[in-house]
């Protein structure tokens, strides 16, 4: 065959060949380099375009690393939990229920954190003015924390656990407190006076409340009568958060002096004279609300009926018809009926020969009957108009050893006395108690005071 071609044809034939040979190693060389151009085009492309993913390492040559973004599957963007937290002012009419729900939490949930463990139910009490800081996540709408605020003293902290219940701790701030002096002349009224003078009105309530037993601040206060008090008052903050107790009170009523002291002993507390006799008597002497005495104690009264003297052998407080009657000391009900002249009455045996009457009375307390035990203040009836009356009143008399006594001036008994044991440590703290109030005392109270100490020395 080779023989038959010639030297000129075996020549071009393999010139031939070696340029489709150069031809195609050209072709491969430049089919290289495009390829590697396009695929790192394309890694910088997805490099460059920011997208909410994890990143991914390719590696593209031995000197570098090159970083490209997947996008997240729509199945796990779902999944996502957001905490939100709002704090939300209980308004009148709202419940937790209907609270929780308008912000779309469960009902389930609802009823966890309302019964969590040791809470007493007290989501349950929520009042108007309180506020709920809630922590929920959404789109779940799943409640994870609630601090119910009770006051500026009292928070209650609710935390989700992994079982789904609710623990439950009460967080209490201690506020500052401190020692309060007033001091007030009446020119109007204990209350109007004492407000004026920056007291307030809970302490007021503290204050006739402790002297109940010795004046009667309906009828008995005087203009130029005065008081001076020490009390607590409690600070958050700077901020003036409420009062506390009345430690110390000297009251000047018509020319007499009554002093009191809080003591505690034993986690139990009462007011106290400085001598250690407790203020509480073992009597009220106005046992109703009554609006004016009507007719006073008056062995040589004029019957309001008869026009003749009779002895008026008790009190008459006018009052509304209704109007509870309390027992003026424990007692046992030794009579409730009708008797002649006093209408519908009850009479009290306390004991030591003491023993009280009350008539006119519209009706008795459902229940009451002979031989019934009442405490001090309990009601054991209500003001009427029955027997021999010209209005609505309670007729109120006051015996001792069974001889009328006037239920005004009469001297009433103190209540139980201190122990010796007691009496011994309270005597001490009594006159410092009372030495820090007198030293407050303005000029014109100390004036005063030394006036009724004088007057009270020279009757006895």
């Amino acid at each position: 065959m080779i023989n038959k071609f010639s030297q000129k044809t075996i020549l071009t034939l393999a010139l031939a060949c070696l340029g489709s040979a150069i031809v195609f190693v050209l072709f491969a060389v430049f089919f290289s380099y495009d390829s590697s151009q396009s695929s790192e085009k394309n890694a910088k492309v997805h490099t460059d375009q920011p997208h909410e993913s994890s990143q991914i390492s390719l590696a593209t040559s031995p000197q570098g690393v090159k970083t490209y973004s997947t996008p997240t599957p729509e199945h796990l963007k779902n999944n996502q939990q957001t905490i939100i937290e709002q704090t939300i002012s209980v308004s009148s009419g709202d419940s937790l229920s209907t609270v929780l729900s308008d912000m779309g939490i469960s009902q389930q949930d609802v009823y966890r954190v309302a019964n969590a463990r040791d809470a007493n139910s007290e989501l349950l009490r929520i009042r108007p003015g309180q506020d709920l800081s809630i922590k929920m996540e959404l789109p779940s709408g799943k409640l994870t924390e609630l601090l119910y605020v009770q006051s500026k003293l009292k928070r209650s902290l609710y935390k989700r656990q992994k079982d789904g219940q609710f623990s439950f701790v009460v967080l209490l701030t201690q506020p500052e407190t401190k020692r309060i002096y007033k001091e007030v002349t009446i020119t109007n009224s204990i209350f109007r006076d004492g407000i004026d003078a920056g007291i307030p009105q809970s302490v007021l309530i503290q204050l006739t409340q402790i002297f109940a037993w010795d004046i009667d601040f309906a009828t008995d206060l005087r203009k130029g009568d005065s008081f001076s008090l020490l009390y607590e008052e409690n600070e958050l903050e700077g901020e003036v958060i409420g009062a506390g107790n009345i430690l110390a009170a000297n009251f000047i009523n018509a020319g007499r002096s009554f002093q009191t002291i809080r003591y505690d002993d034993a986690n139990n507390f009462n007011y106290y004279t400085p001598d250690g006799l407790s203020m509480r008597k073992a009597f009220i002497r106005s046992p109703v609300d009554f609006t004016r005495i009507s007719s006073k104690f008056n062995p040589n009264r004029l019957h309001p009926i008869f026009k003749t003297t009779q002895p008026h052998q008790g009190v008459d407080y006018a009052a509304k018809s209704g109007t509870p009657v309390k027992a003026a000391g424990a007692g046992t009900v030794i009579y409730a009926g009708e008797l002649k002249g006093y209408g519908n009455t009850v009479i009290l045996e306390h004991g030591q020969g003491y023993s009280t009457l009350y008539a006119h009375l519209q009706g008795f307390k459902k229940g009451l009957k002979a031989n019934n035990f009442v405490e001090q203040g309990d009601t054991i009836a209500y003001v009427g108009q029955t027997g021999w009356a010209t209005g609505p009143h309670l007729h109120f008399e006051f015996r001792i050893n069974g001889i009328h006594k006037d239920p005004i001036t009469v001297s009433i008994p103190h209540d139980a006395p201190m122990s010796k044991n007691v009496l011994k440590r309270y005597l001490p703290y009594a006159r410092t108690t009372m030495t820090e109030l007198s030293s407050h005392y303005s000029k014109n109270f100390s004036q005063q005071y030394t006036a009724v100490l004088k007057r009270q020395r020279s009757r006895s």
